[in-house]
This record gives structure tokens, C-alpha cells and sequence, in this order.
């Protein structure tokens, strides 16, 4: 399975999110931050505690043009960063400001995305990305395209609505078609879930709620016991929404072998 969370302008926690399903997810995983403007998964909640030689730069270094698209998807795991909290779970950090966010040419964005495609099919370990925001042509539309499913992250208010209806033009002129595209709704608001989903004319994939303490720990490395995260409200959702989007991809994935 092979999963992007990305959003409008209006960022509404996409990094947040991204590491909880991360830290929730029921299988082997590979998270990749690809945000474009500068990658905050590492320095966030890994602030100080991992190695900062490694990520997609030193990735993309060593997995050279004409390299098999076999050979570049295991270069991820050697470019990848063990979670303390989780050691299924592997990352790839992301840039660390936004002039060598734009030094990835189109053509490293392709080549990541194939790699990151196999090694999702072959070697039993899932990819997660956090895409940042999408408000420009430029970035990890090969990464999008290539994804089994993208999460639009947006929030229950009219501003984040209205960002993530621009972010759905651009997916839909990028990608084609909406049809790997739901939404992802962050907290309360003035409207419902449902609601929100109904103006972006996308399904929903689930709801994670507003919960600053754990988001904090997330986002910024904010301390809390390890038993008063696993109990947070963010964590109990997340773990639940995880499960459910490994179940459905698992089952798509079996009827598919079955119509073969």
C-alpha cells in the first residue's frame, strides 16, 4: 500500500497526521517527507534524538539515473531513519529548507516515485508520504500520480474548505481523475465531516480529531507518558483510521489477484 497525505494552503496538520497514522500503522512501514517547502517530520518530533545524513538528498545521490528501479527502492531503507517509538517504522527525512526542496528535479521526483512504488509491491513494507501543501505545479506530483490512495487534509472551516478546493483542481488536472483522492477532515467546526467532503466532491476517508497535547508531541517532540499518548484521542482515531486503510487496500489488492 502506498499512501500520500497532502492539503491546500490552509495547512491543517498534515505532518500531525501523517505521523500518527505512522506510529499507528498495523504493518511494516516507510514514511517519506516530501514536502517541498522543507521537510518537519525530523525535526519535529525527532528533534535532536536521530542522524541528519540521511534522507532523500543522500538517497538521491546515491541511486544514480541509470539505476534499476529494484536496486533505488532498497537505497530507501538505507537512506531511512529508524523511529525510536516505533521500530517498524522507517523515515526517509525530507529537506531541510526549501531551496533544496527545489533542487529536486521532475525526473528525482520520478525516479523516488517508482522506487517507492516497488518497494510498497515487493518487499512487504507499506509507503507513507507527507506531501505538504499542494500550491504550486512544481514538487512530488510523480509521487501523487504513483500512490494507491491520497488523503486530502483539510479542516472544518470555510478558509480550509476553500484552499482544498484549489488543491482539488490541481489533483484533478494532475492525476487525471479524482479517483484515488478522499478527504481527511482535522477537527471540529462549524460543519460535519460529511459536510465538508460533500463541497470538495470527494468521499471520506475518516475524521482525526483536534487533540493538542498529542499533536504537540507530533509536531514539536512535546513530552507526554507513553500511556497518556496511546490513550489520546488523536492516537485512538488514528489507530483506527490506520487499520481500516491497510484492511481496504489488503482487500483490494486480494480481489485483484482474484480477477486475474
Amino acid at each position: 500500500m502506498f499512501t500520500v497525505l497532502a492539503s491546500g494552503k490552509a495547512a491543517p496538520g498534515v505532518t500531525t497526521s501523517t505521523w500518527a497514522l505512522a506510529l499507528s500503522w498495523p504493518r511494516p512501514l516507510l514514511v517519506a517527507d516530501c514536502d517541498l517547502a522543507g521537510g518537519d517530520m525530523a525535526p519535529g518530533m525527532l528533534a535532536g534524538r536521530v542522524g541528519v545524513d540521511r534522507g532523500l538528498l543522500s538517497w538521491s545521490a546515491a541511486a544514480r539515473h541509470d539505476q534499476p528501479v529494484a536496486a533505488a527502492a532498497t537505497l530507501l531503507i538505507e537512506h531511512a531513519l529508524q523511529v525510536p517509538e516505533q521500530p517498524q517504522v522507517s523515515l526517509i527525512p525530507g529537506f531541510a529548507t526549501t531551496t533544496q526542496g527545489s533542487s529536486f528535479t521532475n525526473r528525482a521526483w520520478e525516479r523516488l516515485a517508482a522506487a517507492l512504488e516497488r518497494s510498497a509491491a515487493s518487499s512487504g513494507r507499506d509507503a507513507l508520504v507527507d506531501a505538504g501543501r499542494l500550491v504550486t505545479d512544481r514538487g512530488c506530483w510523480p509521487v501523487l500520480r504513483a500512490a494507491d490512495r491520497v488523503l486530502l487534509t483539510v479542516r472544518s472551516s470555510v478558509r480550509s474548505v476553500h484552499a482544498a478546493q484549489d488543491a482539488v483542481q490541481r489533483l484533478r488536472q494532475e492525476l487525471g481523475d479524482l479517483a484515488t483522492v478522499s478527504a481527511l477532515v482535522v477537527g471540529a467546526g462549524p460543519y460535519s465531516a460529511g459536510e465538508v467532503a460533500k463541497a470538495l466532491d470527494l468521499p471520506l476517508a475518516g475524521v482525526l480529531p483536534e487533540d493538542r497535547a498529542a499533536a504537540a508531541v507530533l509536531s514539536d517532540g512535546a513530552r507526554l507518558g507513553t500511556k497518556a499518548m496511546q490513550r489520546s484521542a488523536l492516537m485512538r482515531a488514528a489507530t483506527s483510521l490506520a487499520e481500516g486503510l491497510a484492511a481496504s487496500t489488503e482487500h483490494s489488492s486480494n480481489a485483484a489477484v482474484v480477477a486475474r
